[in-house]
This record gives C-alpha cells, structure tokens and sequence, in this order.
C-alpha cells in the first residue's frame, strides 16, 4: 500500500477512536460498555448527553476543523505562501464584524441568527477583497496578483479589527458574549448550527477536492500553468469562493478560531509532500482531528467549567508552528 493513502487511512481511523472517545468524556463520564445499551430505560440521561449534547457538538467541531485547514490549504496553495490562512485575508474578522454587530444592536436576537449573519458577513468581506484586488491588478492581464490579493485582505483585516475593537469598548453588558466569540468556542452548538452550515461545507469540501489537479498546476507557476492551458482566472475565482465559503462556515459556527487554518496544512505537506490530490485529504481529516481533540481538551481540562477551544489552539499551534518554522531551517516555510 502506498504511505501516502495509508497515512490518510490510519487518520481516518485515530478520527473516529477519537469520537469515541469524545463521546464519552466530560463533566459526566460514560461508561463505553453504555454506547451499545443506549436504548434501555435507564440509561436515558446518557442517551440525551450523548445524542442532545455531545455528539453535534463533536460534528461541529468535525465541520469546523476540516473546513479552516481545507480553506487554509486552498488559500496556501493558490497565493503560493504557506503562511497563508482565511484569517489572514479578513474572513474571520468579517464573520466576527457581523456577529459583535448582532451582540450590540438594541433588539432582542435569538443566538439562532448569529451562525446565518456572521456567514453572510464573512462572504461579503471576500467579496469585497476580491474586488480590490481586482482594482489594484493590472488590465491587461488575464489573472490577479496573489500579492495584491493579500494585500487587500491585510487592509480589510486591518480594518475590520480595529471597527471590533471599538464595538467592543462601547458593547455594554455584551462584552462578554463578544469576547468569547472572539475567542472562539463551540459551548452550545447544537444541531441547529450543524444544521444550517453542513451543506456549505460538504460542497466546499468537494469542490476542493475538485480542485487539487488544477492546483499542482498551478504550483509550478504562472507562466508554466498557462502555457499548460491553466485559466488560472478561474482557478483563482472557484479557491477563493470555496476557500471563503468554508471559512465563512466555519467561523459562523465556533467564532474566530486561530492557527487550525495555518498549522495544519504545513504539517499535512510535511507529512504527504505537495501533491493535493492526497495533500487536500489529509488536510480536511487534520483538521478535523486536531480541532476535535482541542475541543475535547477545552470541555474536560477544568470541567465542570470549559476554556473556548481557541485558546486551546493557539495554545497548542503556536509551539508546533515555532516547531515548524525550526524544521524548515533556511528552506522557506
């Protein structure tokens, strides 16, 4: 068996252990031999935990991960910088803009409107970058900079942080709710959330699946990817909504979550090489995998009590992105 797809199969296999294990573990512990007499009578608190409880929360987590490490490997892949990521361009600054202005407005909203209104924000923030990007670039070629569109996200990013900062000194009594969408957590998601954001990141996922031909093009350079037949015009339009559209739906869900976007596809490329079409795979189960055990960290570390699983990432990412950056050497990250 090639080491590549049995890397992706053994992923596979420590994903679902973990579920498991997700499962059972928090403020009440299960028992594992419950899992498979979940229908007697008296286990009917168990049952309500784990299928009212936990287990949308593990699939939140699930959706969340795999979409910001896919949308940071799309984005990585397509500006040709690894130190590329959704948060970077302003996406999830975005979807926080639209959740703080939510929090602040002077009507009463059900949480059940933050997910749809911080999504719609998130994608009008890359609409807007690509835009401007488009604006800055150059007519008479047929495809964006990369670097202009960094650029324009850096400025967006730049901007809309600083309109948070504000709200957030004038939010009031809200300031808490704001501060731990800030931080980024997945207390209380349910099976609305799921619900809502699920088929976004399904089709997100695939198209990008999709996409990984185009992108080992692409990654042998502009002029090279067009004399191959490369519209690299459309290339950069389909990563860029699909890298926008997984963002988008993720943040909606779980706030502003740091370093899963960033981390994991460097470590996914150190593992697989630069091939997408196993180096996308790995990335979404990466992903998926490195947010669950966050999550599953951030719920049982001090339960009854929970930290929001962003601090748990950063906590967790930066020391393995300083690991990665000390691997590299003098070879570019």
């Amino acid at each position: 068996m090639p080491r590549k797809l049995s890397i992706l199969i053994l992923l596979f296999i420590i994903l679902v252990l973990t579920i498991i294990i997700s499962l059972l573990s928090g403020s009440s512990f299960i028992s594992p031999g419950l899992l498979f007499n979940l229908n007697s009578p008296a286990n009917e608190i168990s049952r309500k935990i784990i299928f009212d409880i936990r287990l949308p929360r593990i699939l939140n987590a699930i959706a969340v991960g795999a979409s910001l490490s896919c949308a940071g490997m799309i984005l990585q892949s397509l500006l040709r910088n690894n130190l590329a990521e959704p948060g970077l361009l302003g996406i999830s600054a975005g979807a926080g803009f639209g959740a703080i202005v939510l929090f602040i407005l002077p009507f009463p909203f059900t949480i059940a409107f933050i997910t749809p209104v911080s999504f719609i924000f998130a994608v009008t923030t890359t609409i807007i970058i690509f835009n401007i990007a488009k604006g800055l670039n150059n007519k008479y070629t047929n495809f964006l900079s990369s670097n202009k569109i960094i650029l324009a996200g850096i400025a967006i990013n730049a901007l809309l942080s600083s309109l948070n900062g504000f709200f957030l000194l004038i939010s009031g009594k809200n300031l808490t709710q704001i501060i731990y969408w800030l931080s980024g957590g997945l207390s209380g998601r349910g099976w609305n959330d799921f619900y809502y954001t699920i088929g976004f990141v399904v089709i997100g996922l695939i198209v990008s699946l999709l996409l990984s031909k185009e992108l080992n093009v692409l990654n042998l350079g502009d002029e090279l990817s067009i004399s191959l037949g490369l519209n690299i015009k459309t290339v950069q339009k389909i990563s860029i909504a699909v890298s926008s559209l997984l963002a988008a739906s993720a943040v909606s869900i779980a706030g502003i979550i740091s370093f899963v976007g960033l981390v994991v596809p460097n470590i996914s490329k150190l593992w697989i090489g630069n091939d997408s079409r196993y180096n996308i795979p790995c990335t979404i189960l990466l992903g998926a995998l490195f947010l669950l055990v966050s999550d599953t960290l951030a719920r049982t570390i001090i339960s009854p009590a929970e930290i929001p699983v962003g601090i748990v990432t950063s906590f967790i990412g930066a020391p393995i992105f300083i690991w990665l950056i000390l691997k590299k050497g003098n070879t570019n990250l």
